[in-house]
């Protein structure tokens, strides 16, 4: 793997995701969140030429567990890239769907969410070297090489920002994990 080319996505596979998923803390509230985005390349559309085809998908899906009011708050969007509308940039973490995003930079990762319920704004401070997953970044998924995906984790991600909830803004701080994972096979039919 080469950094930081491969923080950004690699549309030439089938699939990819950047998960991010942690635990913040205000003064008395406790949370879990999980942030997540997705892009999916559609093989059907490659060869058109018209900026409307749907060559990738971009999606994501965002959750707040607030621990003492005993919820789980959800939301997700889905959009073709293009347009400024869905971006996953190829150079770095470059995602964007709408008004969500998620950005590295020298500082490390930010993620921004507004959903209907609730509102993430945080930053992701490495602690931490790289954690290739596999063997050196490569994880079978099955008995054939093949059924592998590219592989990396950032742990211990130092956490802080701000959470709203129905409206109330808190400034939290927390520790979260992120995985990276692409791959253009699918897992083994017995799988």
């Amino acid at each position: 793997m080469q950094f930081p080319r491969d923080h950004g996505a690699h549309p030439g596979f089938r699939t990819e995701w950047w998960y991010i998923t942690g635990h913040a803390s205000a003064v008395g509230r406790e949370f879990g969140f999980q942030v997540t985005f997705f892009r999916s390349r559609v093989d059907g559309t490659q060869g058109m030429q018209s900026g409307f085809a749907a060559r990738q998908l971009i999606f994501a899906h965002a959750a707040v567990t607030d621990v003492q009011g005993g919820k789980l708050l959800h939301d997700q969007r889905i959009a073709r890239e293009g347009f400024d509308v869905a971006v996953a940039g190829t150079a770095d973490t470059q995602l964007k769907l709408r008004d969500w995003s998620l950005v590295r930079g020298p500082a490390g990762y930010q993620a921004r969410i507004t959903a209907q319920d609730f509102a993430l704004e945080l930053a992701f401070a490495p602690t931490q070297a790289v954690l290739l997953q596999g063997d050196r970044g490569l994880s079978r998924k099955g008995p054939q090489e093949q059924q592998a995906s590219y592989y990396y984790s950032q742990p211990q991600l130092r956490t802080r920002g701000a959470l709203t909830l129905r409206g109330q803004r808190m400034d939290v701080q927390g520790t979260a994990w992120l995985d990276h994972e692409w791959s253009e096979e699918l897992l083994h039919p017995e799988a």
